[in-house]
This record gives C-alpha cells, sequence and structure tokens, in this order.
C-alpha cells in the first residue's frame, strides 16, 4: 500500500461516525443576537452584509461593542437544544465558540470579552458540551481567527471597517497566535471529547501560520476533524450555501483555494466597488446570489463517479433563512420541504449537511425553525436509513430524484411522484433483485438491459420524498464503473510556452499600435534614434513581463496547478524577490538582445536606419520576441526554483 493510500484509509477511519451521520446542526450564537443583526459582519463591512444577508438593521461598531452588557439569556436551555436536534434526526451540533467579532461564547483565556463577563455569567460552550456528552450527540466548535477584537490582529483604534481582514505585518501578529492556541487549547482538553474544530478563516488562510494550530490539534485530540478553512490538512471541504450539482466532490491534491495570499485583496476590492455608483448595482445582484444558494464562494472540483479514494468528503452549511444568526424580521425562510430535498440532495452525493439556528437572545430557537427541524424529523423517523451511512451512486441527476446506497441496498429517493404509475431508471448500472417501500410491501418491476421499470402505487408515501429500496448486488462491475481522474495540473513546459505566446501576441498588438500612432507621420528614423529605442523598450517589456510572471508562475505552484518535475534541475538561481528578479532578467534581455543581438544586426544591416514604415513593423516583431524572452526566462526561473535540488 502506498504512503497516500495509507493516508486516505487513516482518514477514512477518523472520519466513520461522520460520514455516518450525514445530518447535523450548526449553531451561530453571540452577542449579536441582542441586536438581532447578523454576526459580526454589520461592523466589519456593512454594506456586504445587509447584501449578503438581508438584514436592514445598522449597528455602529461602539453600540456592537457594548452589547455583552445586556446579554442575558435566560432561556437557554442545553438539553432542549440536543433534543430538538435529535428528534430533527441530527446526529451531530457545531456551535459558534468565537466569531469573527471576537466575542467568546465560552471562558476563554486572555479576555474579558466573553459570555462569562456578561449578566448571564455562565459558559454556554461547557453546558452544551455536557448536555451533549450526556446524550451521547458529538460536538463540534466553531472558532474564527479572524478577531476584531484583539489589538493584535489589526490595529483597534482604527474603525473595524478598514482593517477587518487583519494585518499580519504588524509586530503583535505573533501574540495574536498565541492567543488564539491559548483558545483551542482550553476548548480541546476543558470540554470533554471535540469531535470538530470548525475554522472560518475567511481568506488568505497562511497568515495564520495553520500548520501550527493543525498540529496542535492533532497533539491534544487526535480524533478530531478539521474543516477545510485553515490551511491544508482538512478532513472535509465546506462549500457554503450552497450544493455542488456537476457531480460528485473529488480530491485534487491541490492546496485549499484559501491559502492564496490574494483574498484578503479580494474583500477590499468588493467593498471598494460597492462604493462606485456604475458598478455597485451589478455588484449587489452578483453577491444577492448567496442568498439563493448559486454564488459558489467555495468552489469544489466535482467528478462524475470517483473511486472511493477519489472522494473528498464534503459538508454543506447553509441557513433556514437567509441570515445565520438571529434575525427577528427574518422573511426569506426555505420551505420544509425544501430543507428536506437538500438533505436527500446533500447526501446522494456523499455529503453532509449542516443546517443553520440563530437562537435568539434569551436563548431559545425561534419557532419557525423549531417548525422545519419538526418536520424534516417526522421524515427522518421514517426514511433515516436512506440517509445514515448510505454513499453516492452512479445515478447522478436523474429526473425523477437522487439515489443513496449503503450495501447491497439502494434507495430511490422519488421527488415527484409519475402520474403514469410507472418509474424509470435508465441506464441502471447492475439487476435488480427485489423493489419494495420502504416499511412497505413489495413492488413489481421489469429490467431490460440498463433500464429498470418499477410499477408504482397510486400516490407516493410522502409529499415532498418518498423513497423504494432496490436489493442489488454490489459487486457487480458496473457499482464500481468509476469515472476517470480528471487531469488538474498543468506541466511546466506547456504553461511556459502558453505564457510565452501569449506574452508574444499581447505585446507585438500593443506595441504595433504604439509604434505606428508613432512613426506612421515620420520620414525616417535614425540608427541613433532606434538604437535608443530598442534598449528602452527591450529593457521595460522584459522587466515588467518578468515581474509579472515570475509572480503568476509562483501563485500556480502555490495552487497546485503546476505539476512538479520528476528531475531535480540545476538552473542559475536568480534573486528571490519578483520584482529583483524581473529587473536581472530585464537588464540581462537589454544587453544581450537589445543590444549585441538587435542593434548589432541592425548596424550590419542598415547603418542609414530605417524608413517609417520599416521601423513599425521591425518595433513590431521586436517587442513581441521581448515579451516572448522575457515570459520564458521568468517562468523558466520559478520552474528551477521549485525543482532544484
Amino acid at each position: 500500500m502506498t504512503m497516500q493510500a495509507e493516508q486516505v484509509v487513516a482518514e477514512q477511519q477518523r472520519l466513520e461516525w461522520y460520514q455516518q451521520a450525514r445530518f447535523g446542526m450548526f449553531i451561530h450564537w453571540g452577542v449579536y443576537s441582542v441586536a438581532g443583526v447578523e454576526a459580526s459582519w454589520p461592523i466589519m463591512a456593512p454594506d456586504l452584509a445587509e447584501v449578503l444577508f438581508g438584514t436592514k438593521t445598522r449597528i455602529s461598531e461602539a453600540g456592537y461593542v457594548k452589547l455583552p452588557e445586556r446579554f442575558n439569556p435566560l432561556d437557554f436551555d442545553p438539553d432542549a437544544w440536543v433534543r430538538i436536534a435529535k428528534q430533527a434526526g441530527m446526529r451531530y451540533m457545531v456551535i459558534t465558540a468565537k466569531h469573527h467579532d471576537g466575542f467568546c461564547m465560552f471562558d476563554a483565556p486572555g479576555t474579558d470579552y466573553k459570555i462569562t463577563n456578561t449578566p448571564f455569567g455562565r459558559d454556554v460552550c461547557l453546558e452544551l458540551a455536557q448536555a451533549c456528552a450526556r446524550a451521547g450527540m458529538p460536538l463540534g466548535f466553531y472558532y474564527s481567527p479572524p478577531d476584531m477584537r484583539h489589538p493584535g490582529y489589526r490595529d483597534t483604534s482604527k474603525p473595524a471597517t478598514k482593517n477587518w481582514t487583519g494585518e499580519p505585518q504588524r509586530k503583535q501578529w505573533g501574540e495574536y497566535l498565541d492567543y488564539m492556541e491559548s483558545h483551542l487549547r482550553k476548548l480541546l482538553t476543558d470540554y470533554g471529547e471535540v469531535s470538530i474544530i470548525w475554522f472560518d478563516g475567511l481568506a488568505n488562510h497562511g497568515k495564520y501560520d495553520p500548520q501550527r494550530f493543525h498540529d496542535l490539534i492533532h497533539e491534544l485530540s487526535p480524533g478530531t476533524l478539521i474543516n477545510d478553512r485553515l490551511g491544508d490538512d482538512a478532513d472535509f471541504v465546506t462549500p457554503e450555501q450552497f450544493i455542488p450539482q456537476k457531480g460528485i466532490p473529488a480530491r485534487t491534491g491541490k492546496p485549499v483555494a484559501g491559502l492564496a495570499p490574494g483574498g484578503d485583496g479580494f474583500f477590499r476590492l468588493v467593498c471598494a466597488l460597492f462604493e462606485l455608483p456604475g458598478i455597485r448595482g451589478w455588484m449587489r445582484k452578483q453577491l444577492q446570489k448567496y442568498a439563493d444558494g448559486t454564488l459558489e464562494l467555495t468552489p469544489v472540483h466535482q467528478e462524475l463517479y470517483p473511486a472511493p479514494e477519489r472522494f473528498q468528503p464534503w459538508e454543506t452549511c447553509m441557513t433556514m433563512g437567509q441570515t445565520w444568526a438571529f434575525n427577528p424580521m427574518e422573511s426569506n425562510w426555505k420551505a420544509p420541504g425544501t430543507l428536506l430535498r437538500n438533505l436527500v440532495e446533500v447526501t446522494s452525493r456523499g455529503g453532509n449537511y449542516l443546517l443553520n439556528v440563530g437562537p435568539t437572545a434569551r436563548g431559545a430557537f425561534p419557532p419557525e425553525a423549531v417548525e422545519r427541524l419538526e418536520y424534516v424529523g417526522r421524515w427522518m423517523d421514517q426514511y433515516s436509513e436512506s440517509i445514515y451511512g448510505t454513499t453516492y451512486t452512479p445515478l447522478n441527476g436523474s429526473s425523477w430524484g437522487r439515489a443513496t446506497r449503503k450495501g447491497a441496498q439502494l434507495f430511490l429517493h422519488v421527488f415527484e411522484w409519475p402520474a403514469s404509475g410507472r418509474l424509470e431508471v435508465e441506464p441502471f448500472p447492475g439487476a435488480a433483485h427485489q423493489v419494495s417501500q420502504v416499511g412497505g410491501g413489495k413492488l413489481e418491476f421489469s429490467q431490460s438491459g440498463e433500464k429498470l421499470e418499477i410499477t408504482l402505487p397510486q400516490s407516493g408515501q410522502d409529499a415532498d420524498v418518498s423513497v423504494l429500496v432496490v436489493e442489488i448486488d454490489p459487486t457487480e462491475k458496473g457499482w464500481s464503473a468509476y469515472s476517470a481522474p480528471s487531469i488538474l495540473t498543468i506541466p511546466p513546459q506547456k504553461y511556459l510556452k502558453d505564457q510565452a505566446v501569449s506574452s508574444g501576441v499581447v505585446n507585438a498588438v500593443l506595441n504595433g499600435l504604439i509604434a505606428l500612432a508613432s512613426y506612421a507621420g515620420q520620414a525616417g528614423v535614425s540608427f541613433a534614434a532606434a538604437a535608443v529605442d530598442v534598449l528602452v523598450t527591450v529593457f521595460i517589456i522584459s522587466f515588467l513581463t518578468g515581474w509579472i510572471l515570475v509572480g503568476s508562475a509562483r501563485s500556480e505552484y502555490a495552487k497546485g496547478n503546476l505539476a512538479r518535475l520528476a528531475a531535480k534541475t540545476r538552473g542559475l538561481e536568480l534573486p528571490r524577490g519578483a520584482a529583483l528578479r524581473g529587473l536581472v532578467i530585464g537588464l540581462a534581455c537589454t544587453v544581450l538582445f537589445g543590444g549585441l543581438f538587435l542593434n548589432g544586426l541592425t548596424y550590419l544591416f542598415s547603418p542609414a536606419g530605417f524608413s517609417n514604415w520599416a521601423y513599425i513593423v521591425f518595433k513590431t516583431l521586436y517587442t513581441s520576441a521581448s515579451g516572448i524572452l522575457g515570459a520564458s526566462l521568468a517562468i523558466q526561473s520559478v520552474i528551477d526554483d521549485e525543482n532544484r535540488s
């Protein structure tokens, strides 16, 4: 067994309970419930908060910070919370121990901005952990690395709207990471068994030293699962508010997208675009897709039917309404049947469904949330065997509904009961040995080739999702006819060639037009003037191209898009800084290509200079060549760096 295969087996053992569970409760609860606003975002990016979460209530940062003075959730009953979750069919819970605002819902060390320093004065995370332990309910803690309150995370003398993505360049950053470690140590040692640490690092995870915290969790609590929002080495990925629809999530072998350092800049750009009148409306429309589940904030690679070792464990977290936190004016509650079908959809693609509840300031679940959980629970009472411990099948995206499988049982979740009284399942990848309704009698069926036809009763058992059980032989070839893995990396030399060609074309077009505008009206260009122009132009093009493409190639390696060479390289080692390396490339191209080659060649064949049109053509050609040369040298230098012995 290869090392990679051994790692997959070890991870599968850690994930076994989680993939049996399939359905969990997310709880967003904090001081923000007192004001009825979304968690943290109203003080970070109020315009974004209004669009993404539909909350019209605004609150100042000063007012938000004082909310703990009024936080006294006397109706909090952790045993009731666990009971409601279990009755809904949920098999684990995750609560916000600390959100981006920095307020801690546990007795956190190093701060007085916490639940035990409010009129309530009790540690709700501890009480929920004890209730979960009594009921045998796995509990996870959501923990936000961003922290608007801690002066090590950002300069708190400034409004949070100015620096909410954090300031890792400040010397106090190390103190903040130590503060984070003290919190995680507390949660992992004083609250019983912790099933999940659910990070929410937003973007640029690398600034938090992810390996430090992954190692800490593995050391203190080896069985604790970690999501993908604080660097690599995650147990599962977390699409937010949407369900992957193109296939089954599959492993890529690449670093998680959140590691890219450009994420902070993206958030700042989005906020800046909201200030531009001509763009604000378009931005608003794009971000409103978040609420309806069509905006893929965290894209997930998918394949048609990946082999089990290529399957990427995943979990969709989703709100019942539009907000994560309690919103007394919530009007966009999802229909109970929609939530139920979402659960089936997620499970049919091998995922977990983490459905959110935002408790009130008093500590009770909103009645609308309880009503929906009870609705789903009634369905789960009858059909949970088609959810727990099941996996994906080749029957993805069928028009009649969705399918899950557990061993020799295939569960057909029928969304729309056929008026014809016959359900056609095609293509069906194996032989059906028996068909029945869950809790009901056997059904007649026929099979011809890959078409399975089932004779149905006049009406289904459930208004939203009825379930049929098909007995199969899972060892038949059709159930293991997995799709071929996607090739997700580019050979370095192909990337070099493509970028060099693109650079050559872009420079030819742009500089050709510049040359046309500059020289079309002149009678000619002397050798001296051409020689100076060649040197200046070659330097500018090769320097800028080198600078840009050094950074671009490094980014592609960091994202895992470029394959590393099998053999080590021994190319010349250039300065590490992208700008300085671009300068070296620019100077080399200027001296060797511009000075010795171009100007030397020109002096030999045309010492008198050029006609205007001849120089326009000449400049178009040599600027294209300069772009190709600068791009090639820059990318090759990065390839050498990555594969240096």
